[in-house]
């Protein structure tokens, strides 16, 4: 059950926010054991955001987060996966788009609780 928060300086229609959650889904099925169905995307925007002091028109900031660690070049496909969905979308150039990645070892959803260190129990 990944989640991905992504505040955006632009206002958005309803039909890019279920496009911008496709795209993301997307991506998000290229990390092992992960996909679009359990993904959850917040959308935020018309945020105010500035880059070095100046306010941005078109920038776009994803905070991802999900169980578990992947090997550097999952998430740097992922990555590239993401910005590609987000800049056809959302109009964004790479170069006012920015994505970090938290991975934890324990999560809660649906009910229960996982993990890494306690699985065999």
């Amino acid at each position: 059950m990944p989640y991905i928060k992504v505040s955006v300086t632009k206002r958005l229609t309803q039909e890019q926010q279920e496009e911008l959650a496709g795209v993301l889904g997307k991506a998000i099925a290229l990390i092992p054991g992960k996909d679009g169905r359990g993904l959850i995307v917040d959308v935020e925007d018309g945020k105010s955001m500035y880059l070095g002091g100046v306010k941005q028109e078109n920038m776009v900031f994803a905070d991802v987060r999900y169980y578990s660690n992947f090997p550097y070049q999952v998430k740097k496909d992922f990555t590239a996966a993401a910005f590609d969905g987000m800049g056809r979308v959302l109009g964004a150039n790479k170069d006012r788009m920015f994505l970090t990645i938290t991975e934890f070892n324990n999560w809660g959803g649906f009910g229960d609780f996982k993990d890494e260190y306690y699985l065999s129990e």
